[in-house]
């Protein structure tokens, strides 16, 4: 039996900042990635990345900046890998999708 996963890379780059990054499924449970904040400053040798995989179905994939007011940023349904890039500073800070 072949099983199936999916893939979510992020790119870290934001500068002196934690992040957490993680997978729900569409009934909005939790089914990988983060439960909590780790470094997601850029890395002047090298992008740093956060790669999740889970069980392949419908999810979403949620950021939130430790610190920000800004509310977490919430991407998708997807059904398929997906990469994104999460950049900025506490207070000013995006999490975009991008071509793998």
């Amino acid at each position: 039996m072949d099983v199936k996963a999916y893939n979510s890379v992020t790119g870290l780059e934001m500068f002196l900042c934690a992040c957490r990054i993680w997978i729900e499924d569409s009934n909005g449970y939790r089914i990988a990635g983060d439960s909590g904040y780790h470094d997601c400053t850029y890395n002047t040798h090298g992008e740093e990345y956060t790669n999740i995989n889970f069980p392949n179905q419908t999810y979403l994939v949620h950021a939130k900046v430790q610190g920000s007011l800004r509310k977490q940023k919430i991407r998708g349904p997807f059904n398929e890998n997906t990469c994104f890039s999460i950049h900025g500073s506490v207070d000013r800070w995006g999490f975009d999708q991008k071509s793998c």
